[in-house]
């Protein structure tokens, strides 16, 4: 949910200072600012505090920038405006189009860091490319949320040598403490893209990489301003053509929405997010997989209200948002199915009624976020296998969800943080309650911290609870060339956050050693940085205390002078490892044999027109004829200067590997053992993306994704008691004679998303989604044949037109003001 684009531009800024912060003062202006991108009012020209000087972090740190910068800072009643001088020959300055928050190597970009409160730990950045397209993020710690899109102004203007660029950033946009005197951290960045070079007024070492704003500078003379009134307004309507595929028959279904978000700042600090009937139905779809693990898979939060503003409620990895709207809980709909039932006609998305979330952070340095989201309740089907017999049941009850988060700042970059989520359920159906407390602590220097975390998970039937815990400690040094961890954590076989949480798998005791070796100016001449770790890694159980298995991880990696990348990875299992989950019936286990993946990688450098990304991988298993390996292919072509193809080919193959037999369909003879399989499986995949610029404000992405997943098994075994497993004579056909074990599994989606931000906060977008998915038992074919079937099928079809506008009060009451005086 949470993106780290500055991987390309501003990776390294995360660091802690070892210089002394550079000062720069604002200067006060009456006068109205016309952001135009020329800087030619009196206030620009007549200030002459300068932020100029700045420093390499990349490719070569502590060296002056190779290009002159000069940033200049006003402000009034209003707004703080930045207004800055990117020197450089007209002709090499970068003319590529972006879109908003999308970050690349191939952009000029100038952005500057604002840390309101001085808590180096909690702020804002803004960022203009030199084709003036605009990047804004809240920062929280280590995290960028560039979900943020507020409603700001800037120009960006190319003279014969420099690109000037003029900013206007309204205090409504941004949060700040209400006092006479603000004492605000602040620091400027550019990127020169053709030189890959990264620069900073406030010089920035490249020793650490979670931390974002401890080495800001100070921003004086910013007196007299008050916190305004912050209160939005943003109304939407949208209309859908759906084609609706029933029984092999397509119809079509329009539909009409309307809804509103609302944003309401309490006080200086706090801000309330309000979303009123939401309609997310122009969200791309997910990348989904054929899953056939005992474990859940997790995907990427897409809707905007769940991944705006949220970096307190992800802070603890206790509240998964997808939880709320997305498809109804297992456990809840199965508890309604007696054991010869089964469901259908069931819509796997629950209505969303309305959420509301309530987050900032006091003067104090005390955060504090709240959310609350209510789930409609949701019928389905429930059928007898034998009588065919059919009755409604709640798949899910009206459902309320929240989490409360307390965040407290410490000195040194610290924190302690306490998280709460909660669900309850209308009816007879069990409640969930989750309570967590973290911390961490730097020593004055930041060379080491100590982490830990405890939670508790409750699950409250109407006869009993369950109760479950989690916690660990994390001790380490992470600053310098050498850095390590150490970590040990817990989890008890009763520990379940799922209702309102994502946890893979529970029951579990681990212990890790992690090392790491990173040079930032090597001596050896064709490299720019080399990295190297290493790690160790012991699990065993909880309850029972058994072994599970021992593991390693090894990686190098080499950046040259030129930027291009590439490394050697290795990591795999020391010994036999003992599964406990994958034989699907608890008190059974299956011994996995060791195994070693080795891959290499290569990454060209992405500035280039053309870039291109490679991976290799082998695993050695030290079973029978057991092999697996893969490859992996990325391609990035910058086409024209406004028009970006993103090409992926990957696949992977697995030969004689031995897992659980998954049956897709009802065999003509059932076993009663628990059933394992030799099978070779192939996934594919094929993904297009086409990003074309049309204006710094509109373009197109159109975005095609292919997965194939082809399973095919060789034979079959019974596990036995001592996790080995036994040959046994076992067809898995069904009573046409065919195996229900074998699939072929495809899914085909489009998303062509148009969007036009006509002012700023308000956008169109119209959207065209296409799907197909499918499975089959046809597993010996080729990929083209494969694709060309799966075409044949006909695909399901969107259309959507979606119309959201911003309406800030202090605006409208602006422009009724200045109405009412041209009336008089």
């Amino acid at each position: 949910m949470l993106r780290k684009p500055f991987l390309f531009l501003f990776a390294s800024l995360l660091s802690i200072p070892i210089v002394s912060q550079k000062q720069l003062r604002c200067k006060r202006t009456n006068e109205f600012i016309k952001v135009d991108g020329k800087l030619d009012e009196k206030e620009w020209i007549q200030n002459k505090n300068i932020a100029s000087d700045f420093v390499q972090l990349n490719p070569f740190p502590s060296a002056p920038i190779s290009q002159k910068t000069e940033v200049k800072v006003i402000y009034d009643d209003e707004a703080i405006y930045i207004g800055a001088i990117c020197y450089d020959n007209k002709d090499s300055i970068s003319k590529v189009i972006s879109f908003r928050d999308q970050l690349s190597a191939r952009i000029d970009l100038f952005g500057f860091f604002i840390d309101t409160y001085n808590d180096a730990q909690n702020g804002f950045f803004f960022g203009v490319t030199s084709r003036n397209v605009q990047n804004d993020a809240k920062i929280a710690q280590e995290d960028f949320n560039f979900q943020l899109n507020l409603a700001w102004k800037s120009e960006v203007k190319i003279t014969d040598s420099a690109w000037v660029c003029e900013i206007k950033i309204p205090y409504s946009a941004i949060r700040f403490p209400k006092k006479e005197i603000q004492n605000w951290g602040i620091n400027f960045g550019r990127s020169i893209s053709r030189k890959r070079e990264e620069a900073y007024w406030n010089p920035i070492t490249p020793d650490m990489g979670d931390y974002k704003l401890v080495q800001c500078g100070d921003l004086k003379g910013l007196n007299g301003i008050d916190p305004p009134l912050r209160l939005a307004f943003m109304p939407y309507v949208s209309s859908y053509v759906d084609q609706i595929k029933t029984n092999d028959q397509n119809t079509w279904a329009s539909s009409f929405n309307g809804g509103m978000d609302i944003k309401y700042g309490i006080n200086e600090a706090l801000t309330l997010d309000v979303t009123l009937v939401p309609d997310f139905g122009q969200v791309v779809f997910d990348k989904q997989v054929l899953n056939i693990s005992p474990f859940e898979i997790e995907f990427n939060e897409n809707r905007q209200f769940f991944t705006e503003g949220t970096e307190l409620f992800n802070k603890s990895d206790l509240f998964y948002s997808r939880r709320i709207g997305v498809q109804p809980n297992s456990e809840v709909t199965n508890s309604e199915l007696t054991e010869d039932e089964y469901l259908e006609n069931i819509d796997q998305n629950p209505r969303l009624l309305n959420a509301t979330k309530l987050s900032g952070r006091l003067k104090n340095g005390l955060g504090i976020a709240f959310f609350n989201a209510i789930n409609d309740v949701k019928y389905g089907t429930a059928i007898n296998e034998s009588t065919n017999e059919q009755r409604a049941i709640t798949c899910s009850p009206l459902t309320n969800f929240n989490v409360l988060v307390l965040d407290q700042n410490l000195k040194n970059n610290s924190s302690v943080t306490f998280t709460n989520t909660n669900v309850m359920r209308s009816g007879h159906f069990y409640d969930a309650n989750v309570s967590g407390l973290d911390f961490t602590l730097n020593s004055k220097n930041n060379n080491y911290f100590l982490s830990g975390y405890g939670s508790l998970s409750a699950k409250i039937y109407q006869e009993d609870n369950n109760l479950g815990h989690e916690t660990g400690l994390n001790f380490g040094k992470q600053r310098g060339n050498f850095v390590f961890e150490t970590e040990y954590f817990e989890q008890s076989d009763s520990y379940d956050i799922n209702d309102l949480g994502f946890n893979r798998v529970n029951n579990k005791r681990n212990v890790e050693l992690e090392i790491s070796y990173r040079e930032f100016s090597p001596k050896w001449k064709f490299a720019n940085k080399i990295f190297t770790n290493a790690a160790i890694e012991y699990k065993r159980l909880y309850n029972p205390n058994s072994y599970i298995g021992t593991y390693f991880r090894l990686n190098g990696t080499i950046v040259s002078k030129f930027f291009h990348a590439g490394g050697i990875r290795m990591n795999g299992s020391m010994t036999e490892s003992y599964d406990f989950f994958e034989p699907r019936e608890w008190g059974k286990y299956f011994i996995r044999p060791t195994w070693i993946t080795s891959s290499i990688w290569f990454s060209s450098n992405y500035q280039k027109r053309y870039a291109l990304d490679f991976r290799l991988r082998y695993t050695a298993v030290q079973r029978e004829n057991w092999d697996e390996y893969g490859y992996a292919l990325e391609n990035r072509f910058l086409i024209t200067k406004n028009i970006f193809l993103y090409h992926e080919w990957r696949q992977d193959y697995q030969f004689n590997s031995q897992g659980y037999a998954v049956s897709f369909a009802t065999p003509s003879i059932t076993s009663n053992e628990i059933l394992f399989g030799n099978r070779n499986r192939i996934n594919t995949v094929n993904s297009i993306r086409i990003d074309y610029g049309i204006t710094n404000r509109m373009g197109v992405i159109f975005s095609l994704r292919h997965y194939n997943s082809i399973i095919s098994y060789n034979y079959f075994y019974k596990l036995m008691d001592n996790g080995r497993l036994e040959n046994i004579n076992y067809s898995g056909l069904d009573a046409n004679g065919i195996s229900v074990y074998d699939i072929n599994y495809n899914a085909f989606t489009i998303d062509l998303q148009y969007r036009w931000v006509f002012s700023p906060g308000s956008e169109l977008s119209l959207v065209w989604k296409n799907s197909i998915f499918t499975s089959n038992e046809t597993t010996n074919t080729n990929y083209w044949d494969n694709l060309n079937n799966t075409l044949s099928e006909g695909p399901v079809n969107s259309l959507s037109l979606k119309v959201v506008y911003w309406l800030d009060y202090l605006q409208l009451k602006k422009l009724f003001q200045s109405k009412s005086k041209i009336k008089t």
